[in-house]
């Protein structure tokens, strides 16, 4: 095999330069975070995934508009740096207030887990000693149970394609097994382990292997990742395949050893992936902790449909166009929808039935009407090639759920008490 380079490492570049460019638009955005520590983004091959920080007092009307700002930011520096465009997958999925940070009931797990790079100092030291203080809770181990069980089990080729990652594309079979489906769950093992998440992916990895059985498998990932993955017999059959049983392997044996650390589930050493998914289904959640699990990353959906939408020949968004459909409506109506009749009415009903509930009630009918268009455009069908259109479409029709989600949001915090 013929393998290109690694290249420069643009992150901590890309970080200021993107900063800077969003806060410009978005005067109230206060800080910039993202998932992992800077070493564990491979150059060529990684995204980042970015994390914003805002100050208080965050309107619906101003995340319509910062939404399409930071789109706009985004669509540039696709069109200005080509080398960035595997960077820039995707915009901000996580975008909070300060206040919504600190708040015990809007706590999110992986914020534990994110780097904070830039911004106003106040706002960092406030959120990153307030996150070091946090206890460990039910919720983070439910989260990392969670996340260990997604990629618990075989690894699903085809599952995560190269996206726009260029001339290091055949790279990309170890990256996506190693650094996507691997580390992470030896990241939440480790986290449930140690009861505080780990930030680092390679840190977690080095760590690992002093708490896990077998660590040379440590050591062949920890290897391939320093040598930029150029090690070609690691791509020919049989050994690709006998790599994913290894990790395969290697993550039941870390399974078997949380059974004396969790609390939530009982653990046997002989549970398959689906045994292990069926008992976290069984766990219960608080309704108003899974609508909010959800309805945070809806904030900047719209722009990030509208830059996919956006013709830039060396970026290819289709697959990510219908990613994001396939998913939509689940998240931002199913979901919500269910959890907030559940929190409010104690009941399990419809999304449709809730929706028609809240109309003039809770949400006025121009918005329930603007929530059933989006629902009806998400679904339709449509063929390849139509994808920019569809997202153009979808982005058009997205400001009403919006509006629904910030508000059943802030009834859910009002009438919802703290908790530890």
């Amino acid at each position: 095999m013929k393998f290109e380079p690694k290249p420069d490492n643009d992150f901590r570049l890309f970080i200021a330069t993107y900063f800077e460019r969003c806060r410009a638009e978005c005067p109230k955005l206060a800080a910039i975070a993202g998932k992992w520590t800077l070493e564990d983004l491979v150059p060529g091959l990684s995204d980042f995934d970015t994390r914003f920080i805002f100050a208080d007092g965050v309107t619906v009307e101003d995340w319509v508009r910062m939404s399409s700002a930071v789109g706009r930011v985004h669509t540039a520096l696709a069109k200005e740096a080509p080398r960035w465009a595997r960077i820039l997958e995707h915009l901000p999925g996580l975008n909070l207030m300060l206040a919504e940070m600190l708040d015990p009931r809007t706590y999110y797990p992986e914020a534990r887990q994110w780097t904070y790079y830039l911004g106003d100092r106040e706002v960092l030291e406030t959120t990153e000693g307030y996150l070091a203080g946090k206890p460990w809770t039910p919720r983070d181990e439910s989260f990392h149970l969670r996340k260990f069980a997604t990629y618990f089990g075989p690894y699903l080729r085809g599952i995560d394609p190269p996206i726009n990652v260029g001339p290091w594309e055949n790279k990309y079979p170890l990256h996506s097994r190693f650094m996507h489906y691997f580390t992470p769950a030896v990241q939440s093992a480790l986290s449930i382990v140690r009861r505080r998440g780990q930030r680092g992916k390679l840190g977690a990895l080095r760590e690992a292997k002093s708490v896990f059985p077998h660590p040379e498998v440590i050591d062949l990932v920890l290897e391939a990742v320093d040598r930029h993955y150029e090690i070609p017999a690691y791509y020919e059959e049989p050994r690709l395949t006998e790599i994913e049983h290894v990790l395969e392997d290697y993550l039941r044996d870390a399974y078997a050893v949380l059974g004396g650390h969790v609390s939530l589930i009982r653990i046997e050493p002989a549970d398959s992936p689906a045994a292990l998914k069926h008992k976290l289904a069984a766990v219960v959640v608080d309704p108003r902790e899974r609508f909010f699990e959800g309805a945070k990353f809806s904030r900047f959906m719209k722009g990030r449909l509208l830059f996919y939408a956006e013709e830039i020949l060396w970026f290819d968004s289709a697959w990510l166009i219908r990613n994001e459909l396939g998913r939509i409506v689940n998240n931002f109506y199913t979901l919500p929808l269910e959890s907030f009749a559940l929190a409010r009415y104690g009941e399990k009903i419809p999304p449709e039935t809730a929706l028609e509930r809240l109309r003039g009630d809770r949400l006025p009918p121009d918005v329930c009407d603007g929530v059933g268009d989006f629902v009806r455009t998400a679904r339709a069908p449509f063929e390849p090639g139509e994808e920019k259109a569809v997202a153009r479409r979808v982005a058009g029709v997205f400001d009403p759920v919006l509006f629904m989600l910030e508000t059943l949001g802030a009834e859910l915090s009002r009438s919802n008490p703290e908790v530890p």
